[in-house]
């Protein structure tokens, strides 16, 4: 089943009650503190001179490709240039163009982005497993800075990259226009820059402690899906050796059509007018990158496009047919997914959801079914018609596809499935929280993996669980089974779910507590 609009760009609406860029400031290491281990390396490009403080040590801003600007604007990325003598990097590179617009977006104009982090132990090995990670935000928002890795590399001992890439227009325009030598080329300047990335971590890890034969790509929502899309792109394959997917089901129908983003796009350049196809290229890169974020503001979520050599088709129809690239695979969703969109929806308008609005809502979601699924979510079940309403969608657009994902991936990979489950726990800073305590909603299992300010602080009671969570990830980059003890069986379908909790880690009927079977039959 597709994910509905309000569930896909609640995010976006968030925005109009109060986020912006400057509630989302991320600390980093910086040099306060002399390390044993060198933060003096030198790369294939040349040596940089990083930083270290608590026993992580960094290197911020290290291009990993040409700036994508002028010609590049739309085009494939180009090698970056090496440079003579020392190049600090102790500085965020640019955040990628994007629109002023919700959590988690940086507004910014700057095309000159592609940029990355390093962020290593404090040691002298070389043969650490490491960690590439691509941000959330649909593809759409978002940037490397937001994401302090420290506790992955500290108490997980893994190297940790986190990666710019273009976003939104700039990373998946689609228009016929761009694309070259009469082949669909165009739509996935993001992507390739991640595999850009991913070539730069092989060539360079050795420096920074890391093993270029040990990379783990890992991202959430938006970034995990793009884990998707690499987990089935033949230019992907090679590049990594695990992959992690966070509320990120594969199965799911998440990056339209090669006709649906070229239908999308040519409206883009009619509005900016740029109608003539023939004139349309020269027209679209003479654009400023401001106009440019000015005509897409309203298009939420910027989402890369199948068709083309990148993405050859769905990512649900390539692991269908088997097409995936043969690495183990970690995947999973949050407990509570769409408590972001009923939360966001009481923000967002102040009202609070009634008893009498449960059942129109169902409607709405669920058309023609509302009966079947009221009767199988009934209102005395849940604390309030807001989370009844959330765990039927949840159930419905997130973990029937996981499970639909599993079911596939499991008969050709190493499969590993996961449910993070929580209440309590932190909310985003500097937001007004809806009139109800959430728990394991959409995107707050960055908040267990990495320090960002973007969340409140986790309470004592929740702390467990990022224990767990930062184990399990940094385990699975080591060794490709998130327990490394063989405790945690590999995933089959609705069966044999690994729930990690504050109290502990749990196989569970994912089956049963999600009521799929029910989900199986109303959509025979």
């Amino acid at each position: 089943m597709a994910f509905p609009k309000t569930a896909k760009t609640i995010a976006a609406s968030l925005a109009a009650v109060g986020i912006t860029a400057a509630s989302i400031a991320f600390g980093t290491a910086t040099a306060n503190a002399a390390a044993s281990a060198p933060t003096l390396v030198d790369t294939e490009l040349g040596a940089l001179q990083g930083a270290a403080a608590e026993g992580v040590r960094s290197w911020l801003g290290v291009p990993y490709a040409a700036p994508p600007v002028d010609e590049l604007r739309w085009a494939s990325p180009e090698p970056a240039e090496p440079w003579e003598g020392v190049r600090e990097a102790t500085e965020f590179g640019n955040a990628c163009a994007q629109g002023s617009a919700p959590m988690p977006g940086i507004p910014s104009i700057h095309e000159d982005c592609l940029y990355l982090n390093v962020y290593s132990p404090d040691s002298k090995r070389d043969d650490l497993p490491v960690m590439v990670w691509f941000h959330g935000g649909g593809n759409s928002y978002g940037a490397a800075e937001q994401y302090d890795p420290s506790r992955l590399v500290t108490d997980g001992k893994t190297v940790v990259v986190t990666v710019n890439y273009r976003q939104g227009v700039f990373g998946s325009f689609a228009h016929p226009a761009l694309d070259e030598g009469g082949e669909t080329t165009s739509g996935n300047y993001g992507l390739e820059d991640q595999q850009a990335a991913m070539r730069w971590v092989r060539e360079n890890a050795e420096a920074f402690g890391g093993s270029g034969d040990n990379v783990t790509i890992f991202g959430e929502s938006g970034g995990g899906f793009d884990v998707c899309a690499h987990l089935t792109s033949p230019t992907s394959e090679g590049l990594f050796d695990k992959a992690i997917m966070q509320s990120a089901p594969c199965a799911s129908p998440w990056a339209p059509s090669r006709e649906e983003g070229q239908d999308r796009d040519i409206a883009v350049a009619e509005q900016l007018k740029c109608t003539d196809l023939d004139e349309a290229e020269a027209c679209l890169r003479a654009l400023k990158p401001e106009d440019l974020n000015a005509a897409t503001a309203n298009v939420q979520e910027f989402q890369p496009v199948d068709g083309g050599p990148v993405m050859p088709v769905a990512t649900a129809d390539a692991i269908a047919s088997g097409a995936v690239n043969d690495v183990p695979v970690l995947t999973g969703i949050n407990r509570d997914e769409n408590q972001l969109m009923t939360g966001g929806m009481e923000v967002l308008t102040g009202h609070v959801m009634t008893a009498d609005e449960y059942y129109p809502a169902l409607e709405a979601a669920f058309p023609g079914q509302a009966d079947a699924v009221a009767a199988q979510y009934p209102l005395s079940d849940y604390e309030n018609p807001a989370k009844a309403l959330a765990a039927a969608q949840t159930d419905a657009y997130w973990a029937a596809n996981l499970s639909a994902t599993v079911d596939v991936l499991a008969e050709q990979v190493p499969t590993y499935a996961y449910e993070m489950s929580a209440s309590s726990t932190p909310y985003f800073n500097d937001f007004q929280a809806p009139s109800w305590e959430m728990d394991a909603f959409h995107m707050v299992d960055v908040a267990f993996l990495f320090d960002t300010t973007i969340f409140a602080e986790r309470s004592a009671e929740v702390e467990p669980l990022a224990d767990r969570m930062v184990k399990a990830w940094s385990t699975f980059a080591r060794t490709g089974d998130p327990d490394g003890r063989g405790r945690w069986t590999e995933a089959d379908g609705g069966d044999r779910v690994r729930q990690l909790t504050p109290e502990g880690a749990r196989t569970i009927d994912f089956a049963d507590e999600h009521h799929l079977e029910f989900w199986k039959s109303l959509n025979a």
